[in-house]
């Protein structure tokens, strides 16, 4: 109802209460005679219709105060707030109705606090990217200007070739990681969940990476205390671990042995990769897993420093964790997987 509609029917009202009032006033005067009946009766009617007004304006001024209390509860959601405005101890409506505000300007926070992180991802991101493109890029630009010299000797220009087939493949590389990764990132790619052979799973990222470790002279040594299953992704895990172990084979020499391993850990499975490398620093360990993150050895190497990063939102998307331990002779980096976690596909 309109506030227009409100008030004419108060004026409604307090015409009906005058015609009343004069009526009433007549009537008792013509039955009785009696002028004094007539004038009890007429203040009586005046002190209803004073009562009557004064509830209006009492009810008008308790609406009135409701209406601004509302208002101010509404600047809650406006400026995502969580003060209270009604007694929330209360068990009244406007109570209730103020916790669901409250509950909704949480959630309106929380989706801001999301956005805001997201934006500062997507920042971040792209600023890695274009510095990890940068020298690929330079490096065909510039050395494909050489060869545009017909001066060239024969020697050089195999050397700048190798050097432009080397940006090629770094742009490759880098192109494919970092489409996994924001795939990944963005729920694009959904991990397909099974319960399956998690033993079955790390052979298959031993197979991957088998050839490279030959061709470096680095033993791949697999122990496992048992069959296991559980709910993951076998493709997605399989990366996972494929990349802890070309990290392990990245950085080693040869001779050196990587132990991989496989066993029941409490309500865990642990697959551990372990390698005789240098070991990393503690003031890194909070870092290695950073989007392109690479440490101070790892300069000797070639790499964009996604690989852990990768496997630890792999891991982390199916409900476990990745472990990094130090030993005299190298590091450990261990993958722990719920065995009974609950996913609805499985």
């Amino acid at each position: 109802m309109d506030k227009n509609k409100y008030k004419k029917i108060i004026y409604i009202i307090i015409i009906l209460y005058a015609i009343c009032f004069i009526v009433s006033t007549a009537v008792v005067f013509i039955l009785s005679g009696n002028f004094i009946a007539a004038a009890v009766s007429a203040a009586g009617m005046a002190l209803l219709c004073m009562l009557s007004y004064a509830l209006y304006k009492a009810d008008d001024l308790y609406i009135s105060g409701i209406i601004l209390q509302l208002s101010e509860l509404m600047d809650v959601l406006l400026f995502i707030d969580e003060q209270e405005i009604f007694p929330g101890n209360e068990d009244t409506v406007l109570s209730k109705l103020q916790n669901k505000v409250i509950k909704l300007s949480k959630v309106l926070k929380n989706k801001s606090r999301q956005e805001e992180q997201e934006h500062e991802n997507i920042k971040k991101l792209v600023s890695d990217i274009s510095h990890q493109l940068k020298t690929p890029i330079a490096n065909l630009k510039m050395y494909s200007n050489f060869l545009a010299d017909e001066t060239l000797p024969a020697r050089k220009q195999k050397e700048y070739i190798d050097i432009i087939c080397m940006s090629v493949e770094r742009l490759n590389f880098l192109s494919e990681n970092i489409i996994k990764v924001s795939r990944l990132e963005s729920g694009v790619i959904q991990l397909k969940m099974q319960k399956q052979s998690l033993n079955e799973t790390v052979l298959k990222a031993v197979k991957d990476v088998y050839t490279r470790a030959q061709q470096k002279g680095i033993e791949i040594k697999y122990n496992e205390s048992g069959r296991i299953e559980l709910c993951h992704d076998r493709n997605w895990t399989a990366e996972a671990v494929f990349n802890l172990l070309d990290n392990a084979i990245k950085y080693g020499s040869k001779g050196n042995i990587v132990s991989l391993s496989i066993k029941r850990f409490g309500m865990f499975a642990e697959i551990s990769v372990k390698d005789e490398n240098d070991i990393i620093p503690d003031e890194e360990r909070n870092n290695i897993f950073m989007r392109f993150y690479r440490g101070k050895n790892s300069n000797r190497q070639e790499g964009i420093g996604v690989g852990l990063y990768l496997a630890r939102e792999i891991v982390v998307k199916q409900k476990g964790y990745i472990n990094l331990k130090t030993s005299k002779d190298g590091n450990i980096f261990s993958i722990m997987l719920y065995i009974e976690a609950n996913f609805p596909s499985c």
